[in-house]
């Protein structure tokens, strides 16, 4: 995969602002690509070769796109699609969610919501603040009890 050097000066520089204020480092950048230092937690999120870099820049097969590195952003074996928003805020963020989740994109995720008490069939001797959906081999009151109280 080769990036197109389409990349403005000042959208390369607004960019790199927006990801160093999410606490990233950058470690070069330009009108060909802009490289993300990996630590060791982001490397292991996104299964990263030791040394490698995250390399965002423009193709015209994904427009805004990332890929991994271990030649310092020279050469990226799959680029993937980033986001369609091209502005540095928007890629700031997709950044963040790489490199925190390995993915770019907001999933909008469902939360169960704990019971404010227990339920009548909750037999345990003191009511715990996850309401009863902690499961009984992490409950401090049972531990690895067999039989489930909760």
């Amino acid at each position: 995969m080769t990036i197109t050097d389409e990349m403005p000066d000042e959208w390369v520089v607004d960019v790199v602002a927006a990801i160093e204020r999410r606490g990233w480092t950058v470690k070069d950048a330009h009108e060909s690509a802009i490289t993300v230092q990996l630590g060791s937690r982001e490397a292991a999120v996104l299964d990263a070769d030791p040394g490698s870099v995250l390399v965002i820049g423009w193709t015209e097969q994904h427009g805004i796109d990332w890929g991994l590195s271990t030649d310092t952003g020279a050469t990226v074996d799959q680029a993937q699609s980033m986001t369609e928003e091209a502005a540095p805020e928007a890629i700031a963020a997709a950044v963040d969610r790489l490199m925190l989740t390995g993915r770019p994109d907001a999933r909008l995720v469902q939360h169960a919501t704990p019971a404010t008490a227990p339920s009548a069939a909750c037999t345990c001797e003191t009511a715990q603040p996850c309401g009863a959906i902690v499961p009984d081999t992490a409950c401090p009151d049972h531990g690895a009890r067999r039989a489930r109280q909760m």
